[in-house]
């Protein structure tokens, strides 16, 4: 028999488990020692909580705690309903296409298929080259962290360090937004 769960072990220290699903699991614990301390240790946990006094619950504690707690929002909803109307828009584009090239839906939906998968290879190179944006932005901001920490700890005495970093990495901050930000008009090139 290989290690039981612990839904197993709470089983059978409950006494639930089956007599046959319980000799089997005796036999294990005379051959496992893991197992034989795991027991062990829950039958421990189990008899200290029981020595527990039960709370005195008001009745209509459920309710207040339900209430207390944050509505939930499942944006997940959106997703998956976009998900199948693509899903579905895909197979009856597929259907189409297996309809074969006598019926006059066939160039539609081959131009569809074509405009899809150049959609997804677009959006695959996008989300790609966004990773890699991301990525050497945060490798620039760690260099330059790594940096400005080096600076002023040859620049200012140590107790005061920390607060001049954080005012240091504060402005560098802002200023890094606002160039970011900020509208840029390039030129063009036109003469006029």
């Amino acid at each position: 028999m290989s290690c039981p769960d612990l839904t197993q072990i709470y089983a059978y220290l409950d006494g639930e488990l089956t007599a046959e699903d319980r000799l089997r699991l005796e036999e294990h614990l005379k051959a496992c020692s893991r197992c034989r301390q795991l027991v062990a240790d829950r039958r421990l946990f189990l008899e200290a909580s029981s020595s527990l006094p039960q709370p005195d619950l008001p009745p209509d504690f459920s309710e207040r705690v339900m209430a207390w707690l944050p509505p939930l929002k499942s944006p997940v909803r959106v997703w998956l309903w976009l998900a199948g109307g693509a899903y579905l828009l895909f197979s009856l584009v597929v259907a189409g296409l297996a309809l074969g090239t006598r019926t006059a839906l066939f160039p539609v939906c081959l131009q569809i298929f074509k405009n899809l998968y150049n959609l997804a290879a677009d959006l695959s190179s996008l989300i790609v080259r966004l990773i890699q944006q991301a990525y050497g932005f945060i490798k620039a901001l760690r260099i330059l962290a790594g940096v400005l920490a080096r600076l002023l700890a040859n620049v200012f005495p140590s107790g005061s360090l920390g607060l001049a970093a954080l005012v240091l990495g504060g402005v560098m901050s802002l200023a890094l937004l606002w160039m970011l930000l900020r509208p840029t008009n390039y030129p063009t090139g036109d003469k006029k």
